[in-house]
């Protein structure tokens, strides 16, 4: 695996059928020590918004990634879940700084997967892999010397 995320590489794993969910947090994951088919089919239901249009699949994935590495398992972990928020919300700040929204059907076009009449524009997905190329160079600043890979 790569150790950045690069647009041309999210499109060739787009090209294969996976979905920018699929792209961002087994990227992370990996880098993270996680087995690779287990981070591809734990964020295969995230794209498209969850296939409804709602926060798209790089945000979904990164806020997966930040978890393994903020996030907490024991009860009343009250810092440990402040931090995880402070982490979550300055990707998504920085996300929509970079592209526009956090909304898949937003940085869609305004195509909603969720509407069995709508029809995706022919351009509907040219901006996937920047967008999740901008994911992933944001998750490195935040992760950074974190990786173990």
């Amino acid at each position: 695996m790569e150790k950045t995320m690069t647009e041309a590489r999210a499109d060739a794993l787009m090209e294969d059928g996976f979905h920018c969910s699929q792209c961002v947090f087994p990227y992370a994951a990996f880098r993270l020590g996680m087995d690779r088919d287990e981070a591809l089919r734990l964020s295969a239901g995230l794209g498209g918004g969850c296939f409804h249009g709602d926060s798209c699949g790089a945000v979904t994935g990164a806020a997966m990634a930040l978890s393994i590495v903020f996030g907490f398992d024991r009860p009343n972990a009250e810092e440990a879940d402040k931090l995880l928020i402070e982490k979550v919300h300055e990707f998504q700040k920085r996300f929509l700084e970079e592209n526009g929204s956090l909304l898949c059907r937003q940085l869609l076009g305004g195509y909603d997967k969720a509407d069995p009449d709508a029809v995706a524009p022919d351009d509907a997905y040219d901006n996937c892999a920047r967008y999740c190329a901008s994911a992933c160079r944001i998750l490195d600043s935040l992760i950074g010397d974190r990786y173990i890979r």
